[in-house]
């Protein structure tokens, strides 16, 4: 025994499958013309068919045939209608010469056109008395595959009478299958052969939803491109549009008028199809302009007054009418009716064909309705089962007994393949069994009539016959009707295309249009044009344009424009300083010497004022005229300069020292100002006993020496003496000054705190600063003068900030020492502190931000980045006192606070001094000599990778939430998460890119990376303008909306690359296992924000995105399965390792159900349910926590897999909790765990026998090259090696679709992990390396593995008194 057939009994056993009983035919059918019930004809005579027994039969054995097919379901009630033609068969078998001595008898079954009906009929029918010998059915594909699969065991043959798909002529797959009705791949080989037959080319090709419909279109497909690698005929498919919504079949057609397509094919049933002419009328898209041929589905006579004026066809009965006059369909040929006579019954096809008609026509009391379709396929399989039992029996004199063994199927299917008669369906023959054989060869498909119908005729009736197809060729039996006014005269095999023949192209396209082969008539692009005729797009010249699409000629640009590249779609403006006085150029031209171009776009240069001129080409403004270079302005004219001047401007300005020396001068008196606040904040430190008096005579010491430099010149330290008067007067304001203070520092008694001193202290060095600002200023004013570049307005502000620093730290000093002082003067203490403090901190924001404006540039440098962030750090703790200090409710309250933080603060100064340094000198030197990476602890590798994945989560979040404003959905509750975002959002940028030492959130550690911050956040500042708008505005524009969408797939790219960079520096310091777990965690986090926004996308733009959706919903579930089974090194991912810990896998199990929940309510959305959008945030957030905790678990599993194991062996508590066995409380969980086992024993079975095929296929073709059967097998093969693991997969990891709960207990999931998944692995590793031994080994050792899992999983399961658990096993296929 096979086993699979071995579990399959053992299933049976354990499940008491057989236990049925009853009658499986209806009681009541409604196959009439108003719909009204009847008894069904059977029911009371135990399902069996009536006929009048022949008195020569004496003594007869029974035969019985179990006819199975739908009496409900996706077919009707078919079997209601076709029964009398069984009861014909039944009746004329009785009355003839064939198998004397037996009677054959027919009791019929209801599949439902369902596979697990079928199955369960299958087995009722199989198991219960009388027994069976031969099954007749069904009529639907899937139930024809179900019905071989369950009676595989019985040994019977099965002769399907209506089944069409293509895969059952796969004798391996379903063996001992006899065919009827000929396969679809006759249909779409009849479209195939008119389409040759018509001229065609170039055609459109739309499918349904469905498996048979997807491979009608690949087998068309297939053909064309069979023929274009040949060369035999040239073939152009347009496009291949799926359809299964209303907003699909719009797309479909618009597609068809934009591709030029117009013959187009449809796999379609009627409903799909009907959606589709719809929109085809509404587009004015109809025959015989567009014609549309249909291969496949059920298409009823009168199928426009069931799709008229419906929600998926908003079209009138006669404007669907309209659309599919000229349809040509293609179906089953019908019963004939002719005097042609039946080879095996002696009865002519117009006899029986009047009989059956009579016969349904009669039933309800003359209501019955009929299917001349499908009855006749009834009576030649009934005729067909006849013939192989009378040449079993009778001819070669077998045993009655030996029916229903191996050797009785093998002879009785080698029989029916053999079978060659006229039907009442044409000629009933196998292919490649008897002459004439086809090639290539088709295995398993019957010989028959096609027949092809036209859309000609009244809505109740549409269709009439056109042409039968044979293989003899087309036989057409009237003209083809392309519309009211066009016609194709036709007879027999001949067709007069002299009166009409139907065009796939466009005879020609308008201007600015060109036609093509793949695309038809489209537009050309902004930049290129066409003119009338034109067979390619043209581009247009530098200094031309087009500006839009489907232009016929390019423009010209105007004086003071230009063009300089082929291809343009605008002209560009002249910059201030340059013209373009010429049309059509190509380039402006800079202004010469002597003129201007103060703004853009000008035709002409001005001149300058006379006895002006500027210096340089290109000048923009007027103050550029000036006198010439060497001259100065005397007496309204310009004269030579002495050779040591500076003349700027027509003046002379200074004297010429060095550019090094202007620089060390300009530092020397910018250090002065921060350095006079230093003075103070020591003094004061030095009285409140926090610091010694040498600290305070350094500083001193250090002013008085740059003072004197500055003063007198210092080669040395390469310090300019004063180089004009205004800089030596202001150098001898701050000497007088400072020689004030000195005499004040002298009188200061260390041991006794003298208020007034204090006071003048104060006042003193604030006097002091102001007159170094002075110096520093008018120093800066000569070294412009004398043609050197001061530092700027950037370096000024970083060294602003040092003495802003020691201002705000004196301030604050200063109030501790004023315990007895006035309230007026503490008053100005506190308000000089936050001034200074508020300037500092507007100070900050433009050195990190910049003013582009006032050119100061955004901070990029990665050293002065890193030094800023220690500004940033010190800054904050010092303010986090001054607030402290300002806010305080009284004076009181003021000093005491003061005074109780002052050792703190004085300490914090001295830090926030360095600092501040540090980092200004950054600025002017432009030092680059820091190591982020040796420096980076562990804890900032952490905070930087969880800043970057909060980021993404922040952003995607906020863009979720905009695209539900968007959208209209939860508008208010959306409006107020986004105002969080923003704020919070923008915080987690600015750190990233600054760093956050409070944090532990380091500064970028690399400039690759401060780079990819940086971009992300000029973005970001872009996106949250957007955000805003969207709160405060009633309306968003698409262009808005579509704005937004781009800006949040750069910053997505930005944060993408970064956390890459980021985790590549991480090898460095160890830490890339650990920052790799939490960035792919973080991954995880991000997709429950992805699938909505993608979801809100297409509901915006009324265009189905669901292959994008369901690209991210695989790249979840694909990294999801990563981390839990494993997954070996790449250069994009480290390598994972299997999850053994339960704990685990149940919080990751809970994530994935979450996830589920997603997709469907996201999917719901993408298709235009709005209301599913009402559950999106509560499965999100749920979804995200669920991860974050799972993260938690995961990251510990790989820092501490001991531990966390130890953990669980113990019951203690785990990385979510307590981790204990789980009791099923819910039958249908052990239920989902056996039909679990179930399927993965059958994907092995399926496996075996692929293998066994690709064995056979590989041997016969050994030697050769591969041909299209080794590669389909080869194919087939991997399919189900992949289902195989599949199964594994979810009995491991749990699945919400099909569901499949997490095992609940540890042993169960050791056994899981240690048994069963080796053993699967085994075996797939087997197949792939065809080691046929290994392969039978392997299978064994994997039914052996799931009979004991299933032995215990039913052993729980009767514990619990399951009732019928053999349900899910009885359905299961």
């Amino acid at each position: 025994m096979h086993p699979w057939s071995e579990f399959v009994l053992t299933v049976a056993l354990a499940g008491g499958v057989a236990c049925a009983t009853g009658l499986n035919c209806p009681a009541t059918c409604t196959a009439t013309v108003d719909g009204s019930s009847w008894p069904c004809r059977y029911h009371s005579n135990e399902c069996k068919v009536n006929a009048t027994l022949n008195p020569s039969r004496i003594d007869v054995v029974d035969l019985n045939v179990a006819v199975i097919n739908p009496y409900s379901g996706g077919l009707g009630e078919l079997m209601t209608m076709v029964e009398p033609s069984v009861a014909q068969a039944i009746q004329d078998i009785e009355n003839s010469a064939f198998l004397p001595g037996y009677r054959l008898n027919a009791y019929v079954s209801d599949s439902k056109c369902t596979a697990p009906d079928a199955i369960s009929a299958s087995l009722v029918a199989m198991t219960t008395a009388p027994k069976k010998h031969v099954v007749l059915s069904d009529s639907c594909s899937a139930a024809c595959e179900a019905v071989n699969d369950a009676i595989r065991q019985f040994n019977v043959l099965q002769v399907g009478p209506g089944c069409v798909s293509v895969s059952l002529s796969d004798r391996d797959r379903y063996p001992y299958f006899t065919r009827m009705a000929p396969s679809l791949r006759f249909n779409v080989i009849t479209l195939y052969e008119l389409f040759k037959f018509l001229g065609v080319h170039r055609v459109g090709i739309i499918y349904g939803y469905r498996n048979i419909n997807n491979l009608v279109k690949d087998l068309f497909l297939e053909m064309m491109a069979v023929d274009n690698a040949a060369g035999t005929y040239s073939w152009t498919p347009l496009y291949t549009q799926r359809v299964e919504s209303i907003e699909d079949a719009e797309s479909a057609a618009q597609m068809a008028r934009s591709k030029d397509a117009r013959i187009n094919f449809m796999a379609l049933y009627e409903l799909e199809g009907s959606m589709v002419l719809c929109q085809a009328y509404k587009k004015n898209m109809l025959t015989p302009e567009f014609n549309w041929f249909v291969a496949t589905g059920w298409w009823n006579e009168n199928f426009i007054l069931l799709a008229a004026n419906t929600a998926e066809s908003p079209c009138t009965e006669s404007e669907l009418h309209r659309a599919s006059f000229g349809l040509i369909g293609v179906d089953r040929g019908p019963m004939l009716n002719t005097n042609v006579v039946h080879s095996l019954s002696g009865r002519t096809l117009s006899d029986l064909y009047h009989d059956y008609t009579v016969g349904c026509e009669g039933f309800g009391n003359g209501k019955g309705v009929c299917s001349h379709q499908w009855a006749g396929y009834f009576y030649d399989g009934m005729w067909l089962i006849a013939q192989v039992l009378h040449n079993y029996l009778i001819d070669q004199n077998r045993s009655f007994d030996s029916l229903g063994s191996s050797f009785s199927l093998d002879a009785l299917y080698e029989l029916a393949l053999h079978v060659d008669f006229q039907g009442q369906t044409g000629r009933v023959r196998l292919f490649n069994s008897v002459e004439p054989k086809t090639s290539p060869p088709s295995h398993g498909d019957r010989d028959g009539i096609v027949l092809l119908r036209q859309v000609t005729g009244a809505p109740a009736e549409a269709f009439v016959q056109l042409a039968f197809r044979t293989e003899e060729g087309l036989d057409f039996k009237r003209n083809i009707q392309w519309s009211s006014t066009e016609m194709t005269p036709c007879s027999g095999a001949t067709c007069d295309f002299g009166t009409y023949r139907p065009k796939d192209r466009s005879s020609s396209c308008p201007a600015g249009e060109v036609w093509s082969m793949e695309d038809g008539c489209s537009g050309c692009p902004a930049g290129h044009f066409a003119s009338l005729g034109m067979a390619e797009c043209q581009t247009c010249s530098p200094g031309t344009f087009t500006a839009t699409s489907g232009e016929v000629e390019c423009s010209v640009c105007l004086p003071g424009t230009f063009a300089p590249l082929e291809k343009s779609s605008s002209c560009l403006q002249c910059a201030e300083g340059s013209y373009a006085d010429q049309m059509q150029a190509t380039e402006c031209r800079k202004c010469p010497r002597g003129t201007y171009a103060p703004t853009k776009g000008l035709s002409q240069c001005i001149p300058c004022p006379e006895d002006r001129e500027t210096t340089f080409e290109g000048a923009s403004a007027e103050a550029m005229c000036v006198c010439n270079f060497g001259q100065r302005l005397e007496g309204g004219a310009c004269i030579p300069c002495l050779a040591t001047e500076i003349c700027q401007g027509g003046l002379v300005v200074g004297h010429r020292p060095s550019m090094e020396a202007w620089k060390s001068t300009l530092d020397a008196a910018k250090s002065q100002e921060a350095l006079s606040e230093k003075i103070g904040k020591d003094f004061f430190s030095f009285a409140l006993g926090l610091s010694s008096k040498s600290k305070l005579e350094l500083t001193v010491g250090t002013y008085e020496d740059v003072l004197t430099a500055l003063i007198n010149g210092d080669q040395k330290q390469n310090i300019i003496a004063a180089p004009n008067e205004d800089v030596a007067q202001k150098l001898a304001a701050s000497k007088k000054i400072w020689t004030l203070i000195a005499s004040l520092m002298e009188r200061m008694d260390p041991h006794a705190v003298d208020l007034s001193l204090i006071e003048d202290v104060a006042e003193q060095t604030t006097v002091l600063r102001t007159a170094s600002e002075q110096v520093a200023e008018a120093l800066a004013t000569a070294a412009s003068a004398a043609g050197a570049q001061p530092h700027g307005m950037l370096v000024d502000l970083a060294s602003r900030q040092c003495t802003l620093s020691q201002e705000i730290c004196k301030s604050a000093l200063l109030l501790a020492l004023e315990a007895s002082a006035s309230d007026a003067s503490v008053t100005t203490v506190k308000s000089k502190m936050w001034s200074a403090t508020t300037l500092f901190a507007e100070a900050q924001h433009i050195l990190f931000f910049g003013i582009p404006a006032l050119g100061i540039p955004e901070l990029r440098e990665l050293c002065a980045m890193h030094l800023m962030r220690e500004v940033d750090y010190n800054y904050h703790h010092v303010e986090h006192h001054v607030r402290e200090f300002y806010i305080a409710s009284s004076i009181e309250e003021t000093t005491a606070l003061a005074a109780e933080a002052a050792s703190e603060i004085s300490s914090d100064c001295d830090e926030f001094y360095d600092s501040t340094m540090k980092a200004a000198k950054s600025y002017s030197n432009d030092t680059r000599d820091c190591h982020p990476l040796r420096d980076m602890t562990d804890r900032e590798w952490l905070a930087l990778t969880h800043g970057i994945g909060r980021a993404r989560c922040g952003l995607a979040e906020a863009t979720r939430h905009y695209m539900q404003i968007a959208n209209n959905i939860s508008v208010q509750s959306s409006k107020v998460q986004v105002s969080v975002l923003v704020a919070l959002e923008q915080q987690i940028f600015n750190n990233l890119v600054h760093g956050q030492k409070a944090e532990n959130m380091p500064a970028p550690p690399t400039q690759q990376i401060l780079e990819r911050f940086i971009s992300a956040a000029r973005v970001w500042s872009i996106f949250a303008q957007g955000l805003e708008e969207a709160v405060h505005e009633d309306y968003l524009d698409k262009a808005s909306i579509q704005a937004q969408l781009t800006l949040t797939s750069s910053m997505v790219d930005d944060l993408t690359e970064a956390m890459a960079l980021q985790l590549q520096a991480s090898e460095t310091a160890g830490m890339n296992v650990q920052l790799a777990i939490m960035d792919l965690t973080h991954r995880q986090k991000l997709a429950f924000h992805e699938l909505p926004i993608q979801a809100y996308e297409a509901l915006w733009k009324q265009n189905s995105l669901e292959e994008e959706l369901n690209a991210t919903a695989r790249a979840f579930r694909v990294l999801h399965k990563q981390l839990l089974m494993g997954a070996p090194n790449t250069t994009d991912q480290i390598a994972l390792k299997q999850v053994t810990n339960l704990c685990i896998i149940r919080d990751m199990a809970k994530v994935k159900m979450f996830y589920h929940e997603l997709e469907v309510a996201s999917l719901r959305v993408c298709r235009g349910d709005t209301e599913a959008a009402s559950t999106i945030d509560d499965i999100s957030r749920a979804g995200i926590a669920a991860m974050s905790e799972a993260a938690k678990a995961l990251q510990k599993y790989y820092v501490e897999p001991g531990q966390v194991e130890m953990e669980m062996m113990s019951g203690a508590a785990g990385p979510s909790g307590i981790c204990e066995n789980v009791t099923f409380t819910s039958h249908t969980l052990w239920e989902d765990l056996l039909l679990e086992l179930v399927r993965l024993a059958h994907h092995t079975f399926e496996a075996s026998i692929a293998y066994s095929k690709f064995t056979r296929v590989a041997l016969s073709t050994f030697g050769t090259v591969a041909s299209g059967d080794l590669r389909a097998s080869m194919a087939e093969l991997g399919s189900v090696v992949d289902d195989v693991g599949l199964s594994m997969e979810r009995l491991v990891m749990g699945s919400p679709s099909p569901h499949v709960p997490v095992q609940p207990t540890q042993v169960y999931f050791d056994h899981l992990i240690n048994e069963l998944q080796p053993s699967v692995l085994a075996f797939q590793d087997a197949m792939m390396t065809q080691d046929s031994a290994a392969v039978q080994t392997t299978e064994d050792q994997v039914y052996a593995q799931t009979k004991q899992l299933f032995s215990a999983y039913c052993q729980e399961a009767r514990d619990m008194e399951v009732p019928a658990r053999h349900t899910a096993i009885a359905k299961h296929r």
